[in-house]
C-alpha cells in the first residue's frame, strides 16, 4: 500500500503558523499538564502539537483563550444538535437550578424525557436513565447477561461503546469481528453470546455505514441464536425522529442513547420492551440491581425533552440536505486540488477519508487515516477559522445556516490546496 503525505516544508509551516496564533493555549495546556494526566481529561480532545483551548461558544461559534473565533464542525462530537448553549435548553436547565436538580426519587422532568423517548422510538416502551452512553452501554450488556445467562457479548472491530468493561474490544468476554461481514458474525454467534451490539454505522471507527441488510441479518441472526440485538444510537438518534432504527426497519431488543437526548448535559439511557426492563425493576425478585446517584440529573432531563421536541422532521431533513451539499463539496475541493479523498456520511455526521473508495470496515478505515495529511488537513482548517476533529469527523447542527456551511466548504477549499504538495512514501 502507498501512502499520501504532505511535503515535509507544508506540514512545518502549518505548525509554525499554530504555534504563533495559539500562545494563550500553549500556557493554559502546560497548566493542564501539570494536573491533568497528558494536558487532558478526554483522549479524544488530544492533538499534537497541543490543543487549541476553548473558552466559549455561542450557536455555530468558538472561541479560544487566544481569542480566535471559529467555525464548529464538531458539536461536542454530535451531542450539541442544535449549536452551543442553545437558548431553550440553556432556559430549561437554568429553571431547574433554582428548584432542585437532584431528588431521591422519580420526578416529572425524567417522565417527559422518558416519554417522549418512548413516543419517538417504536421498540422503547420502557426507559431506564444513566448518567453517560458509556454507562447505558455496561447496563445493557448487564441486562442481556442476566436475560439469556450467558456471558460473552459479540462487537463489531472499530465500534465505539463507552470506555469501561465488559465493552472494550480485546476483553475475555468479547468477541469481535469486522463490520458488515455477515459470515464473520454467522461463525462467532455461538450459544454463549449473550448479545450482539451494533451501531447502524461504526462512528469513532470512521462514520462507516453499515449496510441494511447486514443490519438486518445481524438482528434476525441473534435472534435465532438466542441472543438480544443491541442497537447503540448514541450518536445516531440525531439522523431520525424514531432513530436510524425506523429508517433502516429495525426493532431491536435494547437501544443504547445518550449525548443528543440530554441537550449538552451529561446523560445516557437504555430502553426496549416492559418485559425486558422490568428485570432492573427494584420491585421484581432476583432482578439486577441498579441505582446511580445522579441518573435521569434533572438539568439533562429538561434540556433533552426541549432538545429533542425542536428536533422535528424538518430540522432533521434540513440537516440531512446541509450534510449531504457538504461532502459533495469536499470530495470536489480534494479532486481539483488532485488528493484522492471520499466522505462517508451518516445523516449528519460526516468523516473525511484519504481514498478514493469509501472503506466498509474498521480495518480498510485505519488504512487510510495512517497519513499524516489527516493532521496537515485539520491544521490548515483551525488556521482556516473552522473548528473540526483530529480524525476528519464532522457533525453539523441546526445552528449551522448557508454561509456557515459556504464558509466551511471554502475552508476545506483552501486547506487541500495548502496541502496538495504531497510526496507518495511506500
Amino acid at each position: 500500500m502507498t501512502t499520501l503525505a504532505p511535503h515535509p516544508a507544508v506540514l512545518e509551516t502549518l505548525l509554525a503558523e499554530y504555534r504563533a496564533r495559539t500562545t494563550a493555549s500553549a500556557t493554559a495546556f502546560r497548566r493542564a499538564a501539570a494536573v491533568l494526566p497528558g494536558g487532558e481529561t478526554r483522549n479524544v480532545t488530544y492533538y499534537p502539537p497541543y490543543p487549541v483551548i476553548l473558552a466559549e461558544g455561542h450557536g455555530s461559534r468558538l472561541l479560544d483563550v487566544d481569542g480566535a473565533e471559529y467555525l464548529d464542525l464538531v458539536n461536542n462530537y454530535t451531542s450539541l444538535v442544535h449549536g452551543n448553549a442553545y437558548p431553550p435548553a440553556v432556559s430549561a436547565a437554568a429553571a431547574v437550578l433554582t428548584s432542585g436538580a437532584v431528588f431521591p426519587s422519580p420526578h416529572e422532568l425524567q417522565l417527559e424525557l422518558a416519554e417522549l423517548l418512548a413516543a419517538r422510538i417504536p421498540s422503547v416502551r420502557r426507559v431506564r436513565f444513566t448518567n453517560s452512553g458509556t454507562e447505558a452501554s455496561v447496563l445493557a450488556a448487564r441486562l442481556a447477561q442476566r436475560a439469556t445467562g450467558r456471558g460473552r457479548l459479540l462487537l463489531f472491530d472499530g465500534a465505539y461503546h463507552g470506555s469501561a468493561p465488559p465493552l472494550l474490544a480485546g476483553g475475555p468476554e468479547v468477541v469481535t469481528v469486522p463490520y458488515n461481514d455477515i459470515d464473520a458474525v454467522r461463525e462467532a454467534l455461538t450459544e454463549d453470546i449473550a448479545a450482539v451490539f451494533a451501531e447502524p454505522f461504526l462512528g469513532a471507527g470512521g462514520v462507516i455505514p453499515g449496510r441494511p441488510e447486514f443490519l438486518r441479518a445481524v438482528a434476525q441472526l441473534a435472534r435465532e441464536r438466542g441472543a438480544l440485538f443491541v442497537l447503540d444510537e448514541v450518536q445516531s438518534l440525531r439522523n431520525a425522529v424514531g432513530g436510524e432504527q425506523t429508517r433502516l426497519g429495525l426493532h431491536p431488543d435494547l437501544t443504547v442513547m445518550g449525548k443528543v437526548i440530554g441537550g449538552g448535559m451529561p446523560i445516557g439511557a437504555i430502553g426496549g420492551s416492559e418485559e425486558l426492563l422490568r428485570l432492573t425493576a427494584a420491585t421484581t425478585d432476583g432482578g439486577l440491581a441498579h441505582s446511580g446517584t445522579f441518573n435521569g440529573h434533572l438539568t439533562a432531563a429538561a434540556a433533552g425533552t426541549v432538545t429533542l421536541r425542536h428536533l422535528d422532521v424538518l430540522a432533521i431533513e434540513h440537516l440531512d440536505r446541509a450534510a449531504r451539499r457538504l461532502a459533495d463539496t469536499i470530495t470536489s475541493a480534494a479532486a481539483d486540488a488532485g488528493i484522492p479523498a471520499t466522505v462517508t456520511r451518516a445523516g449528519s455526521i460526516l468523516n473525511v477519508h484519504f481514498t478514493p473508495t469509501a472503506p466498509v470496515n474498521a480495518e480498510q478505515a485505519r488504512e487510510t487515516a495512517a497519513t499524516p495529511l489527516l493532521s496537515a488537513l485539520h491544521l490548515a482548517l483551525l488556521l482556516d477559522g473552522v473548528y473540526t476533529t483530529p480524525r476528519g469527523m464532522i457533525n453539523l447542527s441546526t445552528a449551522l445556516d448557508m454561509n456557515d456551511l459556504d464558509r466551511a466548504a471554502q475552508a476545506y477549499t483552501n486547506a487541500f490546496r495548502r496541502i496538495a504538495e504531497t510526496e507518495v512514501t511506500p
